[in-house]
This record gives structure tokens, sequence and C-alpha cells, in this order.
């Protein structure tokens, strides 16, 4: 998954939350939604690498994978486990097979923080198009039952950047989400943060994941645990989605250092304290970390 610099315009999300509120909009409920209410709640994993021991994941609730993933869905969903395909929609990889397809106007600068991933302008009607038309049809084809949305922090965040040149990147991402779920009103719709367009696509999820929440990995592949400050800042704008017509489930993602098996237990306990469903990871995510046993 992909980390942007967490810069959100607090009070503008959190009023729009507000109008939706006041408008009566109300997220489908789902498998997923009653899985988060009962006890056990959701046990799941976001694994993107090729191959893993199927058992192992059949064992979760939710399976993320990377629609590249060589193994034996059918052995994974067999025990009832939900799989959903990783669709990164606002960054695209130059090695992946679909960027010669990606009109070259849409392309933008490089990604500093992942080499070998560029930006999209996700403001082209042709990027929709093989959204929406080509991508989506192709993962769900292949045996995914859902898919999890990555990079749509990307947009909004260009857009403050530079406000004249990214003029309504915002706007399209929530469109883009939006024309994805009409077309697919029944699989399991995931957002990674994308915390700035929650207000206006909240309606059309059926989760929402949290990552780096209490910890997050440096630019070394070492971790860190992130300040009261940050954790408050993102936890005033998923706050809006545990209460009310919004509540959403809140799937948390923090990495750390798989041997210290200690501070993976605090890691755990914290956010199922903030009533998250949570998996700790390595940086990378093609590693299968199981939660320690007390």
């Amino acid at each position: 998954m992909m980390h942007q610099a967490f810069k959100v315009a607090r009070r503008g999300i959190l009023q729009g939350f507000a109008a939706m509120l006041a408008a009566g909009c109300k997220p489908q409920s789902s498998w997923l939604a009653a899985r988060a209410t009962s006890a056990r709640g959701v046990k799941w994993i976001p694994f993107y690498g090729e191959s893993a021991d199927e058992q192992t994941l059949s064992a979760y609730d939710l399976v993320v994978l990377d629609p590249t993933f060589k193994g034996s869905k059918t052995a994974i969903t067999q025990a009832g486990a939900r799989i959903c395909g990783y669709l990164s929609l606002a960054e695209i990889r130059t090695a992946d097979a679909v960027y010669a397809r990606l009109d070259p106007a849409a392309r933008l600068d490089e990604n500093p923080a992942w080499p070998g991933t560029r930006r999209i302008d996700i403001r082209h009607k042709s990027w929709t198009d093989l959204v929406v038309t080509d991508i989506v049809p192709a993962i769900i084809a292949a045996g995914f039952t859902g898919l999890l949305l990555d990079t749509l922090d990307t947009p909004p965040y260009l857009e403050r950047q530079n406000p004249d040149a990214y003029h309504g990147m915002r706007h399209a991402a929530i469109e883009l989400v939006r024309t994805i779920r009409r077309a697919n009103p029944t699989i399991l719709l995931i957002m990674n943060r994308g915390y700035d367009l929650l207000p206006d696509v909240a309606g059309n999820l059926d989760a929402v994941v949290a990552e780096s929440l209490l910890t997050a990995p440096d630019e070394v592949c070492h971790y860190k645990r992130n300040t009261e400050a940050e954790i408050n800042a993102q936890l005033s704008l998923l706050a809006p989605i545990q209460r009310g017509n919004l509540r959403l489930p809140i799937l948390s993602l923090d990495y750390w250092e798989p041997e210290d098996v200690g501070t993976i237990r605090q890691i755990y306990s914290q956010e199922r304290q903030l009533g998250h469903h949570p998996y700790v990871a390595t940086r990378m995510l093609d590693t299968i970390i199981q939660e320690p046993i007390i």
C-alpha cells in the first residue's frame, strides 16, 4: 500500500460528514458489517506476495490479495473466507501490464516514495473507462468478490499542493468510487484511508482501512510509533463512521518488526480497544505475520 503525507483539511471533512448525516445517507449492510459486529470481529489480512500457504490464508475471514496472486483462490475460500483484489486507483507501477494502456496524457510524475510508480490524472475519462469496463471486471472474473481501493489520498493531496494544475482531482476521485459501486452493487468495496473523500463516498463502502494508525514504517524499513497528535488526527476523521447511519467497520493496518512479539500484542490490543479489526504486517506485505497467541 502507498503512503502519502498525512495532510487533510479536518474541518471541511467533518462538516461534510455532518451534512451527509442530515441527508440520511446510509451505507449498505453487508456480510462484512455482520461479521464486524460478531464477538470474534473481522480477522483479516492483506497479502501481496505471489504465493502463500492457502490453508493459512483460509483461516481468515477476509483476505486481500494482489490480482497477480498465483495460488489457489478456491482453496482459500472453501472454508468461507472472502477475497478482495487490490486496486490502486490513482497511482500505477510502470511494470504493470495495464500501464501501456494508460493514456499518456493521464500519466503524471513518479511518486518519490515509491520508485517505479507514477501518479495518474484521474480526471481523464479514459482512465475511468479502463477501470470500470476492463480492470475491475477482469479482477472479478478471476474469482475475487471485492476490491480494496488504494492510493485515493493522492488526488486531494495533489489538488491541495497545486490547486490550479490539479483542480477537480478530489471530485474525480469521488466520482470514480461511485461509478465503481454503481457498476458492481454486490461486491465488497473497501477503501484504504482516503479520509478526505469519506464524507462523499462512505455510503458506497463496506469498510475503511486505517493504515499506519498507531505505527508506521520509516524510509529504511524500520518501524516507529506515531505521535499522540498523529493518532488523534486520524481518529477524529474516523469517528463519524463509527456511529449512527454512517457506521462502517474499520480495519486497522499497522506495521512492526515480526520478531518483537510483545509490541505486536500491544498493537492488537490497542486497536481492539478502539473498536477496530487489526492486522500487523511488515512494510512490503508479502509475508504472513500471524497474531501472537496470548
